[in-house]
């Protein structure tokens, strides 16, 4: 089983002993029932091995189909959409010392151009990474997905 999702039936039994305790009225203890069940875990991981490899696949396969921002962007805004602001940072500045700008300001104008143009682009791949994670979350909640399966197997 894997750190986090051992941590998460970890966290369950912990939440399922103090509602035993609480339903007791006190009358159990509640380290000892913890102990117990802790003591149980690889038995009922057992149990659930059939649950907790579907789910697994399923968790493997989504993240698989869902490209990360940093992905995404070096698909879609690293290669023209870059050097065209980079071609217009230069253009800016040759343009401002043709017309008879300071040599730093020229600079600056064309710096200010290429900075305008990349953080364009960023927004141009947020504007369609946004969206794509918000379909992908929301199928993970879908019948046979990642979420109903991690409850299966919970």
């Amino acid at each position: 089983m894997r750190d986090a999702h051992r941590a998460e039936a970890d966290r369950l039994l912990v939440r399922a002993v103090e509602e035993e305790v609480r339903r007791a009225g006190g009358r159990v203890d509640g380290q000892v029932l913890l102990s117990r069940a802790r003591g149980g875990l690889e038995e009922m991981e057992r149990t659930a091995a059939e649950e907790y490899a579907a789910y697994t696949v399923a968790l493997d396969e989504t993240e698989a189909g869902r490209p990360s921002f940093g992905r995404r962007y070096a698909k879609e805004g690293s290669g023209t959409p870059l050097l065209v602001a980079a071609v217009a940072a230069v253009a800016a500045t040759v343009a401002d010392l043709s017309l008879g700008t300071g040599a730093a300001t020229a600079l600056g104008a064309g710096v200010a151009a290429g900075v305008v143009g990349a953080a364009a682009t960023v927004v141009k791949v947020a504007g369609s990474h946004l969206p794509a994670a918000h379909h992908h979350a929301g199928a993970a909640g879908q019948p046979g997905g990642p979420e109903q399966l991690r409850l299966q197997w919970l």
